[in-house]
């Protein structure tokens, strides 16, 4: 009786443990963050922070997606694995980590005036596709800060879009043509002119990868995020075309 009852208790005990292993295993890739950032009250984003004397840095990136399982999981790693690069490519450039006490004093570093580093995001919807825009901002002590975009668009399955996969047969030439021209009328609101050519960069629009490498889905919209300095002078500032997801379907 005695025996049986061992037994009874030693298999609730493994079908108990099995179920917790299985939880855990369940639960601890949600759990798993490439950036160690703290979580914001209302629990959609994480932060991830530093504040150092020569430089900060604050990192905003989602909580979770709009995707399910798996796909969330991918989601989120590929995100925060290519924002975490772009903490070390800053730390990098600037020099911030190597930076002595002289230095700081030659550049007039202080605690309201050092390098900076600042990412924050906004997410669009679609019925096919779920889409992050962060918008990056930099300030390594020159004539100005610099901004600039980053953005990643992903399937259901998780599975990160590029622009071809958008334009697909139409291809880039076709999408470069619609942007010149909704940039074009920007320009000449913004400078109050007709004739923006001397204004214009034209390499910034030309149909390759790199020039239409930041865009989102929003809804039934292709929207392609120009920064600073690629189609026109700093003080233009950026530019955003919206154009229909029919003219390349």
């Amino acid at each position: 009786m005695n025996t049986s009852r061992t037994l009874w208790a030693l298999g609730l005990i493994i079908v108990v443990g099995g179920l917790a292993f299985v939880a855990a295993g369940y639960t601890t890739p949600q759990e798993a963050h490439v950036l160690q950032g703290t979580l914001s009250q209302d629990g959609r984003s994480y932060t991830y922070a530093e504040d150092k004397p020569y430089y900060s840095v604050s990192v905003e990136y989602p909580a979770h997606t709009a995707l399910s399982g798996g796909a969330d999981i991918k989601a989120r790693e590929f995100m925060e694995t290519a924002l975490q690069a772009q903490v070390v490519q800053f730390k990098q450039d600037s020099g911030v980590e190597t930076l002595t006490a002289q230095d700081a004093q030659y550049q007039n570093i202080t605690a309201d005036h050092k390098y900076a580093l600042g990412i924050e995001y906004k997410e669009y919807g679609s019925p096919n596709y779920d889409s992050f825009l962060f918008s990056i901002y930099e300030d390594t002590l020159g004539a100005h800060p610099n901004g600039f975009f980053k953005t990643f668009v992903f399937d259901q399955n998780g599975k990160i879009i590029s622009i071809e996969d958008i334009v697909k047969g139409k291809g880039l030439s076709a999408l470069a043509a619609l942007v010149r021209a909704d940039v074009v009328k920007q320009m000449q609101t913004r400078l109050g002119q007709q004739d923006v050519s001397g204004a214009l960069f034209e390499d910034g629009l030309a149909p390759t990868d790199n020039n239409y490498s930041n865009f989102i889905v929003d809804n039934t919209d292709l929207l392609i995020e120009l920064p600073p300095y690629q189609v026109a002078a700093y003080a233009m500032g950026t530019f955003e075309v919206r154009v229909p997801l029919s003219n390349f379907q």
